[in-house]
């Protein structure tokens, strides 16, 4: 099991129970609380008969089913009801005898070893409870709040310790080829790999049904649980700790991201898909403009004696790079079209 259950039971104020048992009997019967005293006799005196008794007692349950679990009143306990009184003690009595709700996770086992591999020991534990709550669990155990508004917020945090990444370490990059490595590894895939990665599947809290159902496997529940768990370092330590803990699972990928198929050398990637489909040697022509110290190149990239990509950079180099990106992403696009209507 990856975490276990504890109880952990308030005490029961019986002033608390007779007011909401005076109240919810005032309700049902419809009759003004100021009558349902102590030692006023249900049947005789508030006129309550079996049917008002036995939704009293079902309305009884939903509420206080929430705090304690197997809370009930059963046909005998009605049975033997006499006086409002009567009522107030039974209901303290079953308080007091089920057991309490479960409103406590101890995540220890996986979920410790967690903390070790990831190298993040949270100073508020309910942050981690709650990154790794599927909704299928929060279901099954009331009071618990699901991971889904931190994977909301880890969505966020994602993209910008990412972007800020590729942006800071990429400075030749073009835009288009920043948001290319980006979306190669911020997407679905690439996060539940680095969640099986770290065994993050083991510790996740799983409604029964889903986890008989293979969902610690599930690419969609692992990625939004890796999420989750970066908004719940970034809350618990801030900008930094998120930012680490991104960069230290994701910084390979980005930089095999950044260099993909062939390194991020676009001018061979080029010449490469150019001499696949019979187009020639690629051309470029340079020009450049503004004064020595600020100048501006400006590249065409010929195809087949086609102008079929341009770019700009603060060097001739830069701006052929950005001109062949152009090409090849066109090129790409083209040919993964032809493919789909081929195949359609």
């Amino acid at each position: 099991m990856p975490a276990e259950t504890h109880s952990r039971r308030s005490p029961v104020d019986r002033d608390d129970v007779a007011n909401l048992v005076c109240e919810r009997l005032a309700e049902i019967l419809e009759i003004d609380e100021g009558a349902v005293v102590p030692f006023a006799r249900l049947r005789d005196d508030l006129h309550a008969d079996d049917f008002a008794l036995i939704e009293w007692a079902e309305t009884l349950e939903d509420e206080l089913g929430e705090r304690t679990v197997g809370f009930r009143l059963d046909d005998d306990d009605l049975v033997e009801l006499d006086t409002v009184s009567d009522a107030i003690d039974c209901v303290v009595a079953r308080l007091n005898g089920a057991p309490a709700a479960v409103d406590v996770v101890v995540l220890g086992g996986p979920a410790a070893a967690l903390e070790a591999r990831i190298g993040y020991e949270f100073a508020d534990r309910s942050l981690l409870e709650r990154a790794l709550s599927h909704r299928s669990w929060c279901a099954e155990n009331h009071g618990h709040e699901s991971n889904e508004r931190l994977e909301f917020l880890g969505d966020s945090v994602l993209g910008l310790v990412v972007t800020n990444d590729v942006f800071q370490r990429f400075p030749d990059l073009p835009e288009g080829q920043l948001s290319e490595v980006r979306a190669g590894v911020v997407n679905a895939r690439a996060l539940a790999d680095v969640a099986v990665e770290m065994g993050l599947g083991e510790c996740l809290l799983l409604g029964k049904g889903e986890d008989t159902g293979g969902g610690r496997m599930k690419q969609s529940i692992l990625a939004d649980a890796l999420e989750a768990l970066i908004a719940a370092v970034y809350l618990d330590g801030g900008f930094d700790a998120a930012s680490r803990f991104v960069l230290d699972r994701l910084g390979a990928r980005i930089a095999e991201a950044a260099d993909g198929p062939g390194g991020r050398d676009y001018k061979t990637r080029l010449q490469e898909l150019a001499a696949q489909r019979t187009l020639g040697r690629p051309r470029y022509l340079v020009r450049d403009e503004g004064p020595d110290h600020a100048k501006r190149f400006f590249a065409t990239v010929m195809l087949d004696g086609t102008a079929s990509g341009v770019g700009e950079g603060n060097s001739k180099k830069e701006a052929e790079q950005a001109a062949a990106w152009s090409a090849w992403s066109v090129l790409q696009d083209v040919h993964e079209g032809s493919q789909g209507a081929g195949t359609a």
